[in-house]
């Protein structure tokens, strides 16, 4: 059953498109025109300051921004926009503008912005369920976009359901079956509104402690976090959710050395095992768990390798001159830098600059080479399912010759045990048989 599953799962990997391929073909246009130091700039988000914002622009040619309170404080709507547009109009490709908005206790714009904060998913959801959230998110994204942020770092799909949690507050307090609906619902409900939404914290965070502060260590079962944490963000690839966040944590059941973020092992298990292709980015590489743990000054350079495609920091200048350095040394490849930015220009081109990709021509009106690509995408999957059905019948075949080998040999050995058991049972069945035989 388990093979089964797996060729099932590599069969849609190779059917399904990628969430910003589309966008694809002209990203590497875009990127052909830009510098190592410009690719590497998209990489980053980085706190924003209003003093400094323009100079990480045009030093570091950085992708973007993420606000919290004390950026917002003292400002009016009028007076955010203009100077975040000012901002954004020194920058050679459009800028990422994020932020927090969580609602209840994680609310960094309607603090501000709002006659009260929004309430946080556990409590829309008591009042009114699933649409009574939609109903939240709608006005959330609203405020959001009208102030010119494009990115909002929720929902949470963490799942706690004891409110002794560090992360309970923050979650929608029900069990995997019932967050999945929530996040699929709000997922699709930004996608649909072309809004990105960031799904956090990957693989699940449980009842870890505060990474802003210390390392944390999850020593939970894999099984379990398979059967449970990970369940939510594996309905939300589903659903094409554009943005995953990796948390801090240890998770000892798949990484025992790195924090997620930084865990090579941990993002070959969402990009290759879980097949999501869309953008992964870091929690933010500032917090106590990365500062505490990662003090050779590699944190940087480590989430590139690791594979993420943007870093979060309130450190930019330092985690940026860590990734150059590293570029530099040979270290990080010019092709993983390649890949993480056209991945990153592809969500730009698909969410902030809202592109439209022209339909191809029809192939039945004049000879066209994409026509012949499909049919042998089309003959690359019949061949694959043909071998794999092969492959389960072989293996079938083999797991019943070696079961009736197995059995002949079991059948042999006791023969061999009692050589004359056997001969004796046949004597005594041909004796009894014989007189009844001859009076017949």
């Amino acid at each position: 059953m388990k093979m089964i599953l797996i060729s099932f799962l590599i069969i849609i990997n190779l059917i399904t498109s990628e969430i910003f391929e589309d966008y694809y073909e002209e990203a590497e246009k875009i990127l052909k025109n830009m510098t190592i130091y410009e690719k590497i700039g998209q990489m980053f988000i980085g706190s924003y300051s209003s003093k400094k914002a323009i100079e990480q622009i045009e030093k570091y040619h950085v992708g973007g921004f993420v606000l919290f309170a004390n950026d917002l404080v003292n400002h009016t709507k009028e007076q955010l926009v203009e100077e975040l547009e000012k901002v954004q109009n020194k920058s050679k490709i459009k800028l990422s503008f994020s932020v927090d908005e969580e609602g209840g206790t994680v609310c960094r714009v309607s603090k501000y912005f709002r006659n009260k904060i929004f309430p946080s998913p556990r409590e829309s959801f008591s009042i009114g369920g699933i649409e009574e959230i939609l109903k939240i998110e709608k006005e959330k994204r609203d405020l959001l976009r009208n102030l010119s942020f494009n990115i909002n770092f929720a929902p949470v799909a963490d799942i706690s359901t004891n409110e002794n949690d560090y992360m309970y507050n923050r979650s929608l307090g029900e069990n995997a079956s019932i967050t999945s609906e929530f996040i699929n619902a709000v997922v699709d409900d930004y996608v649909n509104d072309n809004f990105t939404c960031c799904l956090k914290h990957f693989p699940g965070y449980g009842n870890n402690k505060n990474t802003h502060d210390d390392v944390a260590h999850d020593l939970r079962p894999l099984e379990y976090l398979k059967t449970h944490d990970l369940i939510p963000f594996l309905n939300a690839i589903s659903h094409n959710v554009p943005m995953i966040m990796v948390s801090h944590n240890i998770v000892h059941k798949i990484d025992d050395e790195y924090p997620a973020s930084i865990s090579i092992t941990m993002h070959n298990m969402l990009r290759y095992e879980y097949f999501y292709s869309g953008l992964i980015i870091t929690d933010s590489l500032s917090m106590g768990a990365i500062e505490k743990y990662i003090t050779d000054g590699s944190a940087g350079a480590l989430a590139v390798q690791a594979g993420n495609d943007i870093i979060l920091t309130s450190l930019l200048e330092k985690h940026i001159e860590q990734v150059i350095e590293a570029y530099h040394n040979n270290t990080i490849s010019e092709k993983t830098i390649n890949t993480a930015a056209k991945r990153v220009i592809a969500w730009k081109l698909k969410y902030l600059y809202k592109m439209e990709i022209k339909p191809k021509d029809n192939p039945t009106d004049t000879y066209n080479e994409d026509s012949d690509e499909i049919l042998y995408i089309i003959l690359g999957v019949g061949i694959v399912m043909v071998t794999l059905i092969i492959i389960f019948m072989a293996y079938y075949f083999y797991l019943k010759k070696k079961k009736n080998k197995e059995k002949k040999e079991q059948i042999d050995n006791e023969e061999e045990q009692d050589p004359n058991e056997n001969r004796l049972v046949r004597d005594s069945v041909q004796s009894d048989i014989e007189p009844s035989t001859s009076n017949q």
